[in-house]
């Protein structure tokens, strides 16, 4: 099984939202299971100015949901499976 909590891994999925979209399945905090399509492409991704406020959560992934056209976030170590969508 694949630890997504692993840094390279976390890489490795990082650069595949980058370049693409692809299909992520979670487990949500309810304990359902989700799907999502999701992407971080510059050319898919609204331009949004960085809250400085706001600090980072290493444990937690915001990307770009494109069957709901809006932002969204997984818990890495809820990430189930990736499978890559095109």
């Amino acid at each position: 099984m694949v630890k997504y909590t692993e840094i390279d891994n976390q890489y490795v999925i990082k650069q595949a939202l980058l370049d693409d979209t692809i299909e992520l399945e979670f487990t949500k905090a309810d304990g359902s299971l989700r799907k999502m399509n999701a992407t971080l492409q510059e050319s898919v991704v609204p331009h949004v100015e960085a809250d400085a406020e706001r600090k980072a959560n290493p444990d937690i992934q915001v990307v770009w949901d494109t069957d709901a056209n809006g932002w969204r976030s997984f818990r890495w170590d809820r990430l189930q499976g990736i499978k890559e969508t095109s």
